[in-house]
């Protein structure tokens, strides 16, 4: 009865404990440091001890916004000297990129009806180039325009660089561009490395033009950096194969762009050219007659409207517009080339092309013209029905005309362009027939042949266990082979340790081959 009597008091005594210890409140500011590299993520965890906590709602702090934010729960018991203690720990976890020296405020949380506040806390943001200057230890992103000041339509070329340092311990970049929601932008080229003593630099470039005058700001560039953890606690019984990876978040700082509007309509906004040929001038009824404009220079040409042409008796064909954009001597140099063919039974005239330009640099604006064409229909009785066709002052108003008279035939024609050297004007019924009955035929061939296929591998088996066995496999094929098996049977584990002792250099190793290719094929067959 006496030791029931004591169990019964050390019970109630470990009870009103634990009472205590759930009603003890406290609260604290946890961060990854003080001194922040520009461009680095700092993490901070707000870390609450008690009953009924509640963190307060954060967006931003000092403007810049938070990002990542997650809660986190988990009780912490403990059993000391016949005492029993417990704690309720709640963590609110959330990150920001801080652009320049700054205090992070109080924070205010409540626990169990009551406030508690954390300490301010100054932190410091260390210019990435003096880093990359005294070491090789940081991840280092950047964005940068070529141009602060633009007008609409005006290119101009944003660059990327993210910096890697030379250690070899970086095992995985997830990376997400820019965000040009206010512009068209284009990626140029691949990806460019630049490498040195202390690492690699990745660039890549954007051409962007913007949609619309104002104030921009462009949503910077960010990568999660996973870095080999050498020291982990996940590592094999050697430390050779597997390690943790740590995750790191680096971002640029975001750009701000002014653009202005254009003091005059253009239809290009550069410094360009504009050249036009047509292969000939004189044809019979219904040839082609093939008609290529080209415009090139200084500016974007990616988002220019197509000239159109619309002809009374003339049919047009165009192939897809051909446009490249690169960066030359710091320049966005852009080139535009599209293709037409026009059939008429009657002489006709491709009518001259006139682009409105606005020169961004002298603030000018001038005409560019590509040439008029007379087109000599030979064999023909009809008369040139040019009358109605007037020139264009720009390319959205081109050529047109109210009456339009295609033939029927031409409109059930392949695109001409597949095929400039001739025009078929019809084909025949029994032609299509002919070709109808072919693939008709081909087709049940291609399932008969299928079939078969399948029946003859189904009947053949190849010995894919003396295959595997009479192949030699080199120390380090095996070992690789091997070691995710390690767990799975003791022989498998001793030679693996044989493999890994002789990868080292130890020549008093010796290994069965028939018992290596034996293991091997265990595995494979599992």
């Amino acid at each position: 009865m006496l030791i029931h009597g004591k169990r019964l008091y050390k019970l109630i005594i470990s009870i009103i404990l634990l009472s205590i210890s759930l009603n003890a409140s406290s609260v604290e500011l946890r961060v990854s440091g003080t001194d922040i590299v520009e461009g680095s993520s700092m993490d901070l965890q707000i870390v609450a001890e008690g009953k009924n906590i509640e963190f307060p709602i954060l967006d931003d702090i000092g403007g810049f916004p938070i990002e990542n934010k997650s809660i986190s729960t988990k009780m912490e018991s403990s059993y000391v000297n016949g005492s029993f203690s417990s704690k309720n720990i709640k963590t609110l976890n959330f990150s920001f990129f801080p652009e320049t020296d700054m205090t992070i405020p109080a924070f205010t949380v409540t626990i169990n009806g009551k406030k508690y506040k954390t300490k301010a806390l100054k932190i410091k943001v260390v210019k990435a180039s003096a880093v990359t200057s005294k070491s090789a230890n940081g991840y280092i992103m950047s964005m940068e325009s070529n141009k602060a000041d633009i007008f609409v339509g005006e290119p101009f070329i944003v660059t990327v660089n993210f910096f890697e340092p030379r250690t070899n311990n970086t095992a995985k970049v997830e990376y997400t561009p820019p965000k040009f929601k206010d512009f068209y932008s284009k990626a140029l080229g691949k990806e460019k490395l630049l490498k040195s003593a202390t690492g690699t630099i990745h660039k890549l470039q954007y051409l962007l033009t913007a949609k619309r005058d104002g104030n921009f700001t462009i949503a910077p560039p960010k990568a999660r950096v996973g870095i080999r953890d050498f020291n982990g606690a996940n590592r094999d019984p050697w430390g050779f194969f597997s390690n943790d990876i740590k995750w790191k978040s680096i971002r640029a700082k975001s750009l701000r762009v002014l653009v202005k509007q254009l003091p005059v309509n253009a239809d290009l906004i550069g410094l360009f050219k504009v050249t036009s040929s047509v292969d000939k001038k004189s044809v019979k009824p219904n040839s082609p007659v093939s008609y290529t404009i080209k415009i090139s220079g200084e500016g974007n040409l990616e988002d220019i409207a197509n000239p159109k042409f619309d002809l009374d008796g003339v049919t047009v064909y165009a192939d897809d517009a051909k446009t490249t954009s690169k960066i030359v001597n710091g320049k966005a140099m852009s080139s535009y080339e599209r293709k037409y063919v026009f059939i008429s039974d009657k002489d006709f005239i491709i009518p001259s092309l006139v682009f409105k330009t606005f020169d961004y640099k002298s603030k000018k604006s001038k005409k560019l013209r590509a040439k008029q064409y007379k087109i000599s229909v030979t064999g023909s009785n009809t008369s040139p029905n040019n009358k109605n066709i007037k020139n264009n002052t720009s390319t959205s108003n081109h050529i047109t005309n109210s009456k339009k008279s295609i033939s029927e035939k031409v409109k059930k024609e392949k695109n001409i362009l597949e095929d400039t050297e001739y025009y078929k004007k019809q084909i025949e019924k029994t032609t299509n027939s002919y070709h109808i009955w072919f693939i008709l035929l081909a087709y049940v061939a291609g399932i008969i042949t299928m079939l078969l296929i399948n029946m003859i591998k189904k009947s053949w088996k190849p010995n894919r266990n003396k295959s595997i066995l009479t192949r030699r496999y080199s120390n380090s094929e095996a070992l690789e082979i091997l070691y995710p098996h390690i767990n799975e049977d003791t022989r498998i584990e001793n030679m693996v340790r044989k493999l890994y002792k002789i990868k080292n250099g130890d020549k008093s190793i010796s290994i069965d081959k028939k018992d290596l290719e034996s293991l091997i094929l265990s595995v494979r067959n599992r």
